[in-house]
């Protein structure tokens, strides 16, 4: 369908099939930004920070410290344009604290259905495919597998750049946000 002639149709639903950890409920792109961490209940673990591309950085560097404060865990889950950013994210915590990481890629379905305006056209129906990253960052071992194709390891001691992050008690002096 060209796109000049769009203006005559209307958005009606909007499925994100395949996308588990990646959308919230009925299927729906998450609307937060990065700025709320994931909380429990819904296909989201209580460790996961949405990255999109609206997200501020900062805004996600300090909840996925927040989260890193109180659990071994946090996974960093992007899609589309926002991939990099999430790599991005990921490289920045593991310079202010050792961090294990595992990146898993995959993909999923967006199917758009389009009403028209007019009476006369067809409706129409839009599908195509977009890249999914999880980035898992953890403070120890406990769940990783190093075996991974996506494994990393800790950056050595000389390459960190602490910031707020006390490497003498591995905790997080003050997260600012």
């Amino acid at each position: 369908m060209d796109p000049v002639n769009m203006d005559k149709y209307r958005l009606v639903e909007e499925k994100i099939i395949g996308g588990n950890g990646f959308t919230n409920i009925e299927g729906r792109t998450a609307e937060s930004g990065g700025d709320e961490m994931t909380t429990e209940g819904g296909d989201f673990s209580s460790c996961a920070v949405r990255v999109t591309q609206q997200a501020k950085p900062r805004t996600c560097i300090t909840n996925a410290m927040n989260i890193l404060n109180g659990n071994n865990h946090v996974e960093l889950k992007a899609m589309g344009k926002a991939i990099n950013k999430a790599v991005t994210i990921a490289e920045i915590l593991k310079r202010k604290m050792p961090l294990h990481q595992v990146t898993s890629l995959s993909s999923c379905e967006i199917v758009n259905v389009f009403e028209p305006l007019e009476e006369g056209l067809d409706t129409v129906v839009n599908q195509h495919y977009v890249s999914c990253v999880t980035i898992t960052l953890s403070r120890n071992l406990v769940g990783v597998d190093v075996d991974d194709i996506g494994y990393q390891s800790p950056l050595p001691m000389e390459e960190l750049q602490p910031g707020d992050f006390n490497t003498q008690t591995g905790k997080i002096v003050a997260a600012a946000t």
